[in-house]
């Protein structure tokens, strides 16, 4: 197999052409994935596993050339994200060493080779990546005897996405094909690279689109409640923990066999209905008639884009309407048209909360704490322990798990609202026609709870550290005095702001205080304590 050059695009040079790291603006997607990683408790929630299976009369030597050939061609492959004063840049590497282990399981027992498979996958997934070298990937090529092989490849989410396994899957298979055959492999051709991706990206959004966007979606979001009714079991904190748990279960049979004709009856998705019940459930937990569910969404509307491998993930936030107790087939029917509404805005979610100003609640993620995931195959992955939002419903194939937010719902809570979902679901599904209101046995009545734990008086700054600080914020915010526990996210910062606060105050050190920390207590005085205990001011 010969190793073709460097990838050529239409778009202009290839950061890899150059004998060192070229550094380049990262994608929306990227800062997303590369500030919740930084938040996470958990390596494998931020690093996808995919195993690919190939048969063909290859060596071992061939595949991991093909895993160098995919490298050379798609940049987030040699990428590494790192902060320079306060903003966050991909650093692309010309070809970095990428660690990939061989592995000879032809002499196995098909079920040793299966276990030998799950045991690799999981620890491919819990061994985190060094934040500081390319490539952000690892795999392992293994030889199942016979002409069958496996590679199983374990990426970071800031380098790699759903969308991005079919593609390495094809290009693989492709390459192995060509291999085989004696013949150049024939690759599909890449317009232009993810770095040039990035520069029109960020050009598009100054443009003025976004601003057009957001208009629409201020517009479609206006008067939606900052912050859900669902009741939890204990007050939120002023602070986000972002420790998670999660419980699961798979689909009964009997509502996986009746989903592909339920979608046929209702001229949509299988996925629709999925989240046409999670709203329907969250109306029945909560009473609300008005919902705001995180739903992510691939970010591949250009076609140049497709074949790409990289992370385009954005978030998109669905209104859902459950007012005037409609049936079940209404349900669907709004759904359906929620999310086809929602695909003619395209603007980056960081850039929609921002421009949206919309309010900022201590603990309570902007726009939306409720989230619902689907993907097609089988696959949960691993138990995670981190999460983003308040509730998140995970479809996988035919397995379902709710990952909740430990500071704020009991487990019991959790299988209580999971073991609802799927009766809901299988009434939804036999019997469309009934409505929201006989869906479920009438939910049991909880106090609900405030949105947040009352916050401390107001206090000015109180010695030199929290004045140092206070400066600081009101540099990057743009705003006047500041009470040392006001939340940096209520007086209206975002992510990245922050990311720029701690760049202001401790400039290139290693030991200063992280997202994580500040994140934990976003105000001047949490700020200054963690100064106090890692800097010599």
């Amino acid at each position: 197999m010969t190793r073709p050059g460097p990838a050529v695009h239409d778009g202009g040079p290839v950061p890899g052409d150059t004998a060192g790291p070229v550094t380049v603006p990262a994608t929306y997607a990227q800062e997303r994935a590369w500030l919740a990683s930084r938040l996470a408790h958990d390596p494998p929630t931020y690093c996808a596993v995919d195993e690919f299976p190939l048969h063909a009369a290859v060596s071992a030597d061939d595949l991991v050339h093909a895993l160098h050939v995919l490298m050379d061609r798609h940049e987030p492959l040699r990428t590494v994200l790192r902060t320079v004063e306060g903003r966050l840049r991909q650093e692309v590497h010309p070809s970095p060493e990428p660690p990939i282990e061989r592995i000879d399981l032809s002499t196995h027992e098909p079920a040793a080779q299966a276990e030998e498979r799950r045991s690799l996958r999981a620890r491919l997934a819990r061994t985190p990546f060094d934040p500081q070298r390319a490539p952000q990937w690892r795999a392992a090529v293994l030889d199942l005897g016979e002409g069958s092989w496996s590679v199983v490849l374990a990426a970071h989410h800031t380098v790699y996405d759903t969308a991005s396994g079919f593609n390495v899957h094809a290009e693989l298979t492709e390459l192995c094909a060509a291999a085989e055959e004696g013949r150049p492999a024939r690759l599909p051709r890449l317009p232009f690279g993810y770095a040039e991706y990035a520069r029109r990206e960020r050009e598009r959004a100054a443009s003025g689109g976004g601003e057009a966007a957001a208009a629409r979606w201020r517009a479609r979001l206006h008067g939606l409640p900052p912050v859900h009714t669902v009741p939890l079991d204990r007050p939120r904190p002023q602070a986000r923990t972002f420790r998670g748990a999660e419980v699961r279960t798979a689909l009964p049979v009997g509502a996986a066999a009746a989903l592909t004709g339920a979608a046929r009856h209702h001229g949509t998705r299988p996925l629709l209905l999925f989240l046409a019940a999670w709203t329907a459930l969250l109306h029945h937990h909560s009473g609300a008639e008005d919902l705001a569910v995180g739903l992510p969404v691939a970010g591949r509307d250009d076609p140049a884009t497709r074949a790409m491998v990289g992370t385009f993930v954005n978030m998109r936030v669905l209104r859902a309407d459950l007012s005037g107790d409609p049936d079940g087939t209404e349900v669907v029917r709004r759904t359906t048209a929620a999310v086809r509404a929602g695909e003619q805005f395209d603007i980056p979610f960081q850039s929609l909360v921002a421009l949206l100003g919309a309010p900022r609640l201590p603990g309570v993620p902007p726009l939306y704490q409720l989230a619902f995931n689907h993907t097609p195959t089988d696959g949960l992955g691993p138990p995670v322990v981190s999460c983003e939002e308040d509730l998140l419903l995970d479809v996988a194939g035919t397995g379902i798990r709710l990952v909740y937010d430990a500071a704020l719902f009991d487990r019991s809570t959790a299988d209580t609202l999971l073991a609802d979902y799927v009766r809901l679901l299988a009434t939804l599904l036999d019997a469309p026609g009934t409505r929201l209101s006989a869906l479920l046995p009438a939910a049991p009545r909880r106090a609900h709870l405030p949105a947040t734990a009352p916050p401390p008086a107001r206090t000015a700054p109180r010695d030199a550290t929290e004045e140092r600080v206070a400066a600081a914020w009101r540099a990057v915010l743009g705003t006047g005095a500041v009470d040392v526990h006001e939340d940096f996210f209520a007086a209206g910062g975002h992510s990245l702001q922050a990311l720029r606060l701690l760049a202001r105050l401790a400039p290139g050190r290693e030991d200063g205080p992280t997202l994580r920390t500040f994140f934990a207590d976003p105000t001047v005085a949490g700020l200054a304590t963690t100064l106090k205990g890692t800097l010599a001011l």
